[in-house]
């Protein structure tokens, strides 16, 4: 799951600390935990990147102002590489840069309500771009954003590009005044900036000649675009149900309805502007019509029904991305461009080999993922007991995309004696089956699963869990799942943790 900020943490006062380690140069300063670096050298901090910018010199003046509201300045010299031995309670200290676009396929609208805040919060911040992984957009961008991009070269950057052309990313975005993301991606490379991006492919829309105009424009971005993943639209039931946005339109237009314009990020403007037109592919005239809104004057275009991809769409997307990373490899020795795995399970193809992504530049967007763990498990199980003393039956498990590759798995650890495993593929009920990821599997659709397994302990998958491992997405935390399944559990992100607690079992048979 993406790092999502909490904005009860943001205070705008600088950066809270969160823990100091211990014979660290702040804790020989006396720092603690709860007290705020408000400024260093008489810079205001904005965020974590201020921070490690302002404290690479041999001398810096610290302003702090403590838990109980006191001000004291520290100026301490030091080695320039040092760092203060510091962990903050969030990366951003002054505000988060929220979303101005209206994505049909945006996560946030198929969510029901009741979950934790964190999970409405509609972030689209260039810094948790460069800093985690985030995909932004690039929209929001002031100039002072940008010179500070330069500034302070925070490379890499992230960016949904979803497509090139500006009438069909227009599209994407919902959202009529789209800078050209071509010339942005050129502004950076001009910066010494190199960007990640990625497309969110959506049948019969962006996909097709629309997808390969799209590869074609990024490729030639190359190098300053270091990888271009296409990842499938993930569609919830409650996209479906209640708001029952059947097509692009509708699905756009769920921003603007009364439950969405004034949620807790930044106030956007509903397209009834009867002057305003849209970008069109050269060579087409401004559509414009004054008694109509936006939506309505793209005509037919948003009329295509939002859905999920069939088998045999996911195979056609492969067919297509598969010559370009022939092709990148013989002009630029990588291969550039990746399915996503979710592409090849759901056409049932093999997963490719992990030469062909490269040095996994976007593993944390469901890009080499499965690969990665196949190969770790080829090594991590010539570690595995030959058996355990006590018969135990352990249920691995997962989201229905994943399991034959998780049955695989249970194969090889069905051979150790003693040991039963089964894998527990969860319907993801809650979401509904369109929904067939493990990181968005919820606690109220596993512990039924589990109960119904017959098995007496369970591995669950670490991406069902937040940023820190520590919620689900309904807000269980694994000892919780545990107390209402009836069993042990323990979560599993790689072979190898899979593997030391198959070691685990055995040692404390042994003891």
């Amino acid at each position: 799951m993406e790092y999502q900020p909490d904005v009860k943490r943001i205070t705008g006062e600088g950066g809270v600390i969160a823990r100091v380690a211990e014979q660290s140069l702040g804790e020989h300063i006396g720092l603690q935990a709860g007290d705020i670096i408000v400024a260093i050298d008489g810079q205001r901090l904005r965020d974590v990147i201020d921070y490690r910018f302002a404290i690479a010199e041999e001398r810096v003046t610290l302003l702090i102002r403590t838990a109980t509201g006191d001000e004291r300045e520290i100026t301490i010299d030091k080695d320039p590489d040092d760092d203060l031995g510091i962990e903050f309670t969030e990366p951003l200290f002054d505000r988060l840069r929220t979303c101005n676009n209206k994505c049909p396929f945006c996560f946030l609208t198929q969510m029901p309500k009741g979950f934790r805040k964190t999970l409405y919060l509609k972030d689209d911040d260039y810094r948790l771009s460069f800093l985690y992984a985030n995909f932004v957009t690039f929209t929001n961008l002031t100039e002072a954003d940008w010179e500070r991009i330069e500034r302070q070269r925070l490379s890499p950057l992230h960016i949904s590009v979803h497509a090139t052309d500006p009438f069909w990313r227009a599209i994407m975005l919902g959202k009529r005044d789209v800078p050209d993301v071509r010339e942005q991606i050129r502004r950076l490379g001009k910066m010494g900036i190199r960007v990640h991006t990625q497309i969110v492919a959506c049948p019969q829309v962006n996909d097709g000649e629309v997808l390969r105009q799209s590869i074609e424009d990024l490729i030639a971005l190359h190098p300053i675009v270091e990888s271009i993943a296409v990842v499938p639209v993930g569609l919830t039931k409650f996209r479906f149900e209640g708001k029952a946005p059947k097509t692009i339109r509708a699905a756009i237009q769920i921003h603007e309805t009364p439950e969405w314009i004034d949620t807790n990020w930044e106030r956007q403007p509903l397209w009834e502007d009867p002057t305003a037109t849209i970008p069109l592919q050269s060579g087409s005239q401004p559509l414009h019509n004054p008694e109509m809104g936006f939506c309505s004057r793209l005509g037919a275009v948003t009329d295509i029904p939002l859905r999920c991809y069939t088998p045999v769409e996911a195979a056609a997307v492969i067919d297509m991305i598969e010559p370009y990373q022939r092709r990148c490899y013989e002009q630029f020795g990588l291969h550039l461009v990746y399915a996503s795995d979710e592409f090849y399970l759901l056409a049932g193809r093999p997963i490719p080999p992990a030469e062909i992504y490269d040095d996994m530049p976007q593993y944390s967007n469901g890009v080499g993922m499965v690969r990665d763990f196949l190969d770790t498990w080829m090594r991590a199980r010539r570690r595995l007991p030959a058996r355990i003393a006590r018969p135990t039956q352990l249920a691995l498990v997962c989201g229905t995309l994943i399991a034959p590759v998780m049955e695989q798995i249970a194969n090889r650890l069905n051979r150790i004696e003693n040991l039963t495993v089964r894998v527990v593929p969860v319907v993801n009920q809650f979401f509904g089956e369109t929904v067939t990821v493990s990181g968005l599997l919820t606690a109220q659709d596993v512990i039924p699963a589990l109960r119904a397994s017959g098995c007496d302990r369970a591995l669950l998958p670490r991406v069902m869990f937040d940023y820190t491992g520590e919620r689900s997405i309904d807000d269980y935390s694994p000892a919780q799942i545990s107390l209402a399944a009836g069993m042990p559990v323990a979560i599993a992100g790689e072979a190898s943790e899979l593997v030391r607690y198959v070691q685990a079992l055995a040692r404390s048979d042994q003891e």
